[in-house]
């Protein structure tokens, strides 16, 4: 086991040959919650071996920045310009809108193997050919063996745009951890907190992979953005943010089946109701602190709000809405690009999600008391598309 945040910085400096951790320390507070959690969780041994090792794998990859920066200054020279981000709840479209976006041909999002391993930083010219790429992709087939049910809930694969969750668990502040292992002291340290470096880090991360990778504007998702819009505004000042809406009722109960069959792999017969209960908390979170950040007119000026049933009925109009919006150049490449992907990717290709609230302890006319905030300010974006 993993002891103490000594004990895991020494076995990364034993992995890796290297002792210089640079002079951003503020990682420590979430590594140090984090192992804190994992003493007190309910992990199988194999469960917590291997969120151990990603622990090792995410602090050597810090250590290996560090001495990239140290052999390349210029790495932390790389200018992020105006990247579009967008939040929202899970299952908000958030995803399908990323990968639409993603399409236009002077765009650049993280693809899910190099987010998932961005050391050695990628390089141009075999960014097509890396060898991470099978090795990315073995591991997500070997999930989804492991679990087809999967299929429904998500796209998977080594070459579709990632999400931001790797760069944020550089810092050891990431939903990830929560997603994948039952750590509930720590989820619950993630829904009243905002720890110092979070973005530094994530910044940092994109600088790795645009320094000898390919070049465009940073196409980028994530949920988790919403629980601290004021550090992510405060290291893009330029940022273009899109904020996705839907009913929360359906939202939460969705991600708590996500969460639920995830975990389920690591530890069979978890209960749904507890699972219920920590997304309602953290997601819920989510919506309070994105919410309330919003009340201050820097923050609200940088953000387009898009509702779940526009992307699904619109598509195309949508995303030329967002561009628009921002003074982006929206062309008719990007355009077609986003048609033939409908076309090839229509909703439940592979299959329906279904669950119920109920089953994971949700009551719906108890979730819809919740969050009076979020919910009078953005009702009007609330609505399901008509079927």
């Amino acid at each position: 086991m993993i002891l103490n945040v000594e004990d895991a910085l020494a076995r990364a400096e034993a992995a890796t040959d290297l002792s210089n951790w640079g002079t951003d320390d503020a990682f420590r507070v979430g590594l140090a919650k984090l192992i804190e959690a994992i003493a007190s969780a309910e992990l199988p041994e194999f469960g917590r071996a291997a969120l151990e090792s990603q622990i090792i794998d995410l602090l050597s990859t810090r250590l290996h920045f560090v001495e990239d920066e140290r052999l390349y200054p210029e790495i932390v020279t790389q200018v992020i310009e105006r990247p579009l981000i967008l939040t929202g709840l899970p299952r908000t479209g958030t995803t399908i809108l990323h990968d639409l976006c993603a399409l236009d041909p002077a765009g650049r999002a993280p693809l899910e193997w190099e987010s998932a391993r961005p050391w050695p930083a990628p390089e141009a010219a075999t960014y097509a050919t890396d060898f991470r790429i099978a090795q990315t992709q073995a591991e997500i087939d070997a999930r989804l063996e492991a679990m087809p049910i999967l299929r429904s809930m998500h796209p998977w694969g080594a070459t579709l745009p990632a999400d931001c969750l790797s760069f944020l668990a550089l810092s050891f502040v990431c939903s990830r951890f929560v997603a994948s292992f039952s750590v509930p002291d720590y989820s619950h340290w993630l829904s009243v907190t905002k720890p110092d470096g979070v973005y530094r880090t994530h910044k940092r991360a994109l600088q790795q992979l645009q320094w000898r990778g390919p070049k465009g504007r940073w196409i980028l998702k994530e949920p988790q953005h919403l629980l601290d819009l004021e550090q992510l505004v405060g290291v893009y000042p330029d940022a273009c943010i899109v904020q996705t809406h839907r009913d929360p009722v359906r939202t939460i109960a969705s991600v708590a089946s996500l969460i639920w069959t995830i975990q389920s792999m690591l530890r069979p017969g978890i209960d749904k109701k507890e699972t219920g209960r920590i997304a309602l908390e953290l997601f819920g979170a989510h919506l309070e602190r994105g919410t309330i950040a919003r009340e201050t007119k820097a923050i609200d000026d940088r953000v387009i709000d898009i509702a779940y049933r526009d992307t699904v009925l619109d598509p195309v109009g949508t995303v030329r809405r967002i561009y628009d919006h921002f003074g982006l150049p929206f062309s008719s490449e990007h355009a077609n690009r986003i048609e033939h992907h409908i076309g090839d990717n229509p909703q439940g290709k592979h299959g329906a999600h279904k669950y119920t609230p109920e089953e994971f302890g949700l009551d719906k006319a108890a979730l819809k008391g919740l969050m009076p905030e979020y919910r009078h300010r953005f009702a009007d974006l609330l609505e399901e598309p008509a079927r």
